[in-house]
């Protein structure tokens, strides 16, 4: 709907006006963005956690794959590279600096890419074997994306000069 203005005949539509902030949808489409870097912070927490968990397991040779424990693979231990990129992450998000924002994207595409890395090769067939893959290591993908999405969304206030 369309209402005339103080100011003359100025039709605004009103959703645009001061009025529709208070929204309740306009309100939960915001209100993640405020607490994106908390949110941030408890999502490194948690995918630095979810490397301890069991990956994979290959049943012929009873092995349980972690992020720190590979076994007698080699697979290296692809948690310690995720611990360093969440440890920046974490260091990142809390600070205020609009540097420290775009460098935590960085960290944060780095650490995501690296997690893609670790699912491709975890969960790869060799010689005819198959591992069995666990749920941490589909949580690892989602939630390193979901880590990366909130360094998108900085809550920085902007001096205006």
């Amino acid at each position: 709907m369309l209402w005339q203005s103080d100011l003359g005949k100025v039709s605004i539509p009103k959703r645009m006006t001061k009025r529709s902030i208070g929204n309740p949808i306009t309100m939960a489409y915001f209100r993640p963005m405020k607490y994106s870097q908390t949110f941030g912070i408890i999502l490194t927490a948690f995918l630095l956690f979810l490397t301890t968990q069991p990956l994979v397991i290959i049943e012929s040779r009873h092995w349980v794959i972690t992020g720190w424990k590979v076994a007698e693979t080699n697979f290296g231990q692809p948690g310690k590279f995720m611990l360093y990129m969440g440890v920046m992450n974490i260091i990142l998000f809390a600070l205020p600096y609009i540097p420290a924002k775009r460098f935590n994207m960085v960290f944060a595409i780095l650490n995501f890419s690296w997690t893609i890395r670790n699912f491709l090769i975890l969960s790869a067939c060799a010689m005819g074997e198959c591992p069995q893959k666990q749920w941490p290591l589909y949580a690892c993908v989602a939630v390193s994306f979901a880590i990366l999405i909130m360094t998108f969304l900085p809550k920085i206030d902007v001096n205006k000069k």
